[in-house]
């Protein structure tokens, strides 16, 4: 199968390393995905966070304040970053709401929709306590029809690309930069 990135969601997954150092961490979780995503602000995700009531500059700041750590990354180090295994997963299930939306390319708004469905990061959490979940996101976004077809649905576990494959993937067109859109297969 293969997956094909939004041109948006490629220089979101670019941010997300300034993110993780800015905010002092050694490896790329799902919240450095999430503030990433909000410093882009001009895509589908953010327009849907603001559509659904909620500021995407409230959500940095609730984000940043959780993640924070005083400590100084060095700009030098930012070649040794890495997907820790909870961002990879959420990469993956990105690609499974991709599938759900019916759509052919990953966009920063079904990281968001993964984010919503998938507990175990502040973005989760912050999402849930401003009732900004997966329905409200969906009406947000207009989208209809969400859901995979009954011969997908059952397959949807295998539908999901390797975390590992996929996230290794990522990585190596992050340090060699994002000039082609080609799919990633897995």
């Amino acid at each position: 199968m293969q997956y094909c990135f939004s041109d948006d969601f490629l220089k979101i997954l670019e941010f997300s390393l300034d993110e993780a150092i800015r905010t002092g961490w050694h490896n790329i979780c799902p919240d450095h995905i999430m503030l990433a995503i909000l410093r882009h602000s001009d895509n589908d995700a953010c327009r849907a966070l603001r559509d659904a009531g909620l500021d995407p500059s409230f959500l940095k700041s609730r984000i940043d304040d959780s993640i924070f750590v005083p400590e100084q990354i060095p700009w030098s180090e930012r070649e040794k970053l890495n997907f820790c295994e909870s961002a990879r997963s959420m990469l993956s299930h990105a690609s499974v709401e991709a599938a759900r939306c019916h759509s052919a390319k990953i966009t920063p708004l079904h990281y968001l929709l993964a984010v919503c469905r998938m507990a175990g990061c502040y973005s989760h959490d912050i999402l849930d306590e401003e009732k900004a979940g997966l329905p409200e996101l969906l009406k947000a976004a207009g989208i209809e029809g969400y859901g995979l077809a009954p011969a997908v649905a059952e397959q949807e576990k295998s539908a999901a690309p390797d975390p590992q494959v996929l996230a290794a993937e990522i990585e190596k067109r992050i340090r060699e930069g994002y000039s082609v859109n080609s799919p990633i297969a897995s």
